[in-house]
């Protein structure tokens, strides 16, 4: 396959004058631009997914608190992968969020979460732009991103032993635990993770593993885990199809298996807990998204080269529960738990009493 190619506005120098130190002075000369009083910088913002969705807006808040310049313009493009899902569609979606970074002309690129990596971030390696990230789930060097000059951000890895522990808190009783997920190539890292993670929980373990692409196939799944597991581990949702290939919103996934299963269950996201998942510690989307604005004040206002910003998780994991759902599965949810944790007393799908 040939190596991607970066629009027009970003072309690579003929001699390659971003390797090494060459690449260093040109980025840093934006920062000092900025640093300086200089015109408010342009950032274009591209989310894999959508908005509205607690996800993306949160990195997005987070984003500009942290990058702490009110002035700069940020424009959006969403690619909106939950419905666009399928290769051809996701690379469509790519070349217009290409275009669109052409023709806004920023001083930074801020993308959020894989898909956005894949098909926008990596394209313009190797060039003037400056590129941040946050919401990756797979290791940097899936994307081409060890090494290049141009490029730092943050990983999002999960709070898997601390989640289990918080789901066993609650129920003693969960030692098996079903793990399920739609065909989403970037939960593969996560899988791995997951499995790396049971194994630092005395005497938890894991039924094998169940991926699918269909709603129907998602269902099985969960209705079989009754007598095979104690407790539930939600991974990918957003992509499942109905029997026409129809995307399935999520909302209805989640409100499918409240309605359906009588097994705990929990995940990594605070969406998740909202519309009706009973436990988790989750990856915080605001941390996420200060964590890149950071790195890109850095950048912009400090001068620092974006290479020699380390690419890093954020560590700061919260308790979350929904009281909705403890109550509708039997589950007494001491005052200790309670107070540790942010608690979710509804399903946002359900109407309000």
């Amino acid at each position: 396959m040939a190596p991607p190619t970066p629009g027009p506005a970003f072309q690579r120098p003929r001699r390659r004058l971003l390797q090494g130190t060459a690449a260093a002075l040109a980025l840093a000369a934006t920062g000092r631009m900025h640093a300086r009083g200089g015109p408010a910088p342009r950032i274009a913002h591209v989310m894999s997914f959508d908005t509205p969705w607690r996800w993306t807006d949160g990195q997005l808040e987070g984003f500009r608190e942290a990058l702490g310049l009110p002035a700069a313009e940020i424009g959006v493009f969403q690619m909106d992968t939950k419905r666009h899902a399928g290769d051809e569609a996701k690379a469509e979606r790519g070349r217009q969020a290409r275009a669109f970074v052409d023709a806004f002309r920023p001083d930074l690129l801020y993308a959020s979460d894989d898909d956005a990596q894949q098909h926008v971030t990596r394209h313009y390696l190797g060039t003037r732009l400056p590129l941040v990230f946050s919401g990756v789930n797979r290791e940097p060097e899936a994307f081409g991103f060890e090494g290049a000059p141009n490029v730092t951000g943050v990983l999002e890895r999960e709070h898997v032993a601390e989640t289990l522990r918080l789901l066993r808190e609650l129920v003693p009783g969960v030692r098996r635990v079903q793990v399920i997920s739609d065909l989403g190539s970037y939960w593969d890292a996560v899988v791995r993770r997951v499995q790396e993670g049971v194994a630092a929980v005395d005497g938890m373990s894991l039924a094998p593993v169940v991926r699918t692409p269909h709603f129907a196939g998602y269902c099985q799944a969960v209705e079989a885990a009754h007598g095979q597991a104690d407790a539930l581990l939600h991974l990918g949702i957003l992509t499942l199809v109905d029997a026409n290939g129809h995307p399935v919103p999520y909302q209805t996934v989640q409100r499918w298996v409240v309605d359906h299963s009588r097994l705990p269950d929990a995940s990594f996201w605070m969406d998740r807990v909202h519309h009706g998942t009973l436990a988790s510690v989750t990856v915080s989307e605001l941390e996420q998204g200060r964590a890149a604005g950071r790195l890109a004040r850095a950048i912009l206002v400090d001068g620092a080269a974006p290479a020699s910003l380390p690419m890093r998780p954020t560590s700061k994991g919260q308790p979350a529960l929904n009281l909705q759902r403890a109550q509708a599965l039997g589950i007494t949810v001491r005052s200790t738990q309670l107070l540790q944790s942010q608690i979710v007393r509804h399903y946002d799908w359900a109407p309000r009493r």
